[in-house]
């Protein structure tokens, strides 16, 4: 069986607190329409205070991104979309289609599956580079109710995932990472390509994944396969109208792994989780997918959930679904995950990472050969390009101060958390 990894950084910066501001898509755009035109600063400050109540499409996204070139508005989006990312899209995004029956939802699945189990045999040998931004807020207290458990978290929704908390804070940025992501016969290997604001070799705090080019996709259409999979709605992508599916996975069909920071240790545990897809109904094709682990005691403090994107992308000649953004969304208790109050309160801080994958290029090498005087091969130079160099060696997970939540291939070490 196929596992996946998340990978969980701890770390606490005193940020400064802000109220937020909740608004819908209809009226950020109509902000956004308000200050087209007006200075980068401007509409980034206009952005600053303002909570989404409803999650941004990659289409309606890029649309704003193509009206406001700025450096600071451009982040100011990121964050707003992406602390949406788990909540219902807005009505206008629904295709008022009527649902398909039982028997074309479940052959929907299937072809999912099918299309997991064959699309990663037809990916070539890439690199690309993959790019993380981080977010956090400001620690804060949270009362715990009897049972341990939170008086807000992840919970289902008619349509949808949405995330509750106690109090709206702002995340705000603290650094971006950059790295390469490889793969070759099969396997992805994650190496430094480079980092920026001087964090070179470092990764970033929070909640990380890999295995967005295969495991997850694996892991999570096998298991909801066996498991619960009921209608969400018809949602309007690129092209033609997603179907969207609802999964919910028991904690005895579970094999999604996480590791839970235990002291010098770290505990994995194969959670309850649940999430969904949004499939291209002609093809099985998955163009969205979430994973929200349903975390049970002693680590119901704690929230995890992972969000991938997949659109077309050109890798040399020919076009293949590979992942395109991602967002990783965590709430930790300060200072560990385990041995938390049965009542009480406790410190919690939320993190999130906005991950975009770029620059796919193909593995490969040119070969010239010279003719010297004699008629003789002079010698032949295999010329790589920098489209066509090596990635540099994968990042080892061992680092004896991370800890983290993990699944991956079980051909492959299994990677660890970080916890500093």
């Amino acid at each position: 069986m196929r596992k996946w990894a998340i990978c969980l950084l701890l770390s606490a910066i005193a940020l400064p607190a802000t109220a937020a501001k909740s608004v819908s898509v209809e009226q950020l755009e109509q902000l956004l329409a308000q200050n087209q035109g007006k200075s980068d600063a401007h509409v980034a400050q206009q952005l600053a205070d303002l909570e989404l109540t409803e999650r941004v499409s990659p289409v309606r996204m890029a649309r704003w991104e193509a009206k406001f070139s700025g450096s600071k508005t451009r982040a100011a989006l990121m964050r707003v979309a992406d602390a949406a990312a788990f909540l219902n899209p807005p009505h206008a995004d629904m295709v008022p289609i009527a649902p398909p029956d039982g028997d074309t939802q479940e052959r929907m699945m299937e072809l999912a599956v099918d299309y997991v189990k064959t699309t990663m045999t037809r990916l070539p040998n890439f690199f690309a580079v993959r790019e993380t931004t981080h977010f956090e807020d400001v620690p804060s207290q949270e009362q715990m109710m009897a049972g341990g458990s939170l008086p807000s978290g992840w919970r289902m929704r008619p349509l949808g995932l949405s995330m509750g908390r106690t109090e709206a804070k702002l995340l705000r940025e603290t650094g971006t990472y950059s790295t390469t992501v490889a793969y070759r016969d099969g396997y992805e290997v994650h190496g430094t390509a480079g980092a920026k604001q001087n964090q070179a070799n470092q990764a970033p705090p929070g909640l990380t994944t890999i295995g967005e080019f295969g495991p997850v996709l694996s892991v999570v259409t096998g298991d909801a396969s066996r498991a619960q999979v009921t209608w969400g709605y018809w949602e309007q992508g690129t092209g033609d109208p997603m179907a969207v599916l609802h999964y919910t996975v028991s904690e005895d069909q579970s094999n999604y792994a996480v590791g839970i920071p235990n002291g010098t240790k770290v505990d994995t545990i194969y959670p309850a989780y649940h999430g969904e897809f949004a499939i291209d109904p002609a093809t099985g094709s998955i163009l969205r997918i979430t994973v929200v682990a349903d975390l049970m005691g002693p680590y119901q403090a704690m929230q995890t959930a992972i969000l991938v994107e997949y659109a077309p992308v050109a890798i040399g000649t020919r076009t293949y679904i590979c992942p395109v953004h991602g967002v990783a969304f965590s709430k930790v208790p300060v200072g560990g995950t385990t041995q938390q109050p049965q009542s009480g309160t406790i410190t919690v801080q939320t993190q999130m990472n906005d991950v975009t994958f770029t620059h796919y290029h193909l593995f490969g090498s040119e070969s010239r050969i010279l003719t010297g005087d004699k008629g003789q091969s002079a010698g032949s130079a295999a010329a790589g390009t920098a489209d066509n160099a090596a990635p540099a060696a994968p990042a080892s997970d061992a680092n004896p101060n991370q800890t983290a939540p993990a699944t991956t291939p079980a051909e492959q070490p299994a990677p660890t958390t970080n916890q500093h």
